[in-house]
Parts: C-alpha cells; sequence; structure tokens
C-alpha cells in the first residue's frame, strides 16, 4: 500500500501511529530490536484495513514487529537538526 501513499501522508500516519517516539521526516531511523535492523521511515511497511485503520510494519520480511519494538538509533538527542530536544537522562559527568 505503500506506493500509493504521498510522502506528507505517510509520514502522518508515522507519527500518528508510534506515540512513544518522535518521527520528524521519513529519514528518521530506528533499529528493531526484534531483527536487530536499522530501518527508517521510508522503509516500514503501512497497511490498511477495510475500516480504514493503518498498521505499521517491520520491512524485515517475517519479522513481526510493531512501533513498539523501534528504538532511537544511537542518540536520539544528538541530532544538530533538532536542538529543541533535550535527554532526560542525568549526566553525572558534569
Amino acid at each position: 500500500m505503500d506506493a500509493h501513499l504521498l510522502a506528507e501522508e505517510k509520514l502522518a500516519i508515522l507519527q500518528a501511529a508510534d506515540p512513544r517516539r518522535r518521527w520528524h521526516s521519513l529519514d528518521d531511523r530506528r533499529v528493531c530490536v526484534l531483527c536487530g535492523r536499522a530501518i527508517t521511515g521510508r522503509q516500514i511497511d503501512i497497511t490498511r484495513d477495510s475500516l480504514g485503520s493503518y498498521s505499521l510494519h517491520c520491512p524485515t520480511p517475517g519479522c513481526p514487529s510493531l512501533p513498539n519494538d523501534w528504538f532511537y538509533l544511537g542518540n536520539a538527542y544528538s541530532n544538530p537538526k533538532h536542538p529543541e530536544q533535550h535527554s532526560s537522562e542525568a549526566n553525572f559527568f558534569g
């Protein structure tokens, strides 16, 4: 179904379906903890059921993961494109 979605539509679906992590663009990267693959928003498979609900799936064949299984790759707060983000982790070194 992805082939029929505009980039803006796909990004909006990712943002709505993954409330735990922010998606700023389709080039944002995540790592799937079930298969270990690094993925971008562009690679995520999106399907729509007969009631109009969207489902997101890892693009790795046979991987059953969903958005809750995808985590930021590396340090999510080190991206200079998004300086408004701040880590909630304590800094013990200064």
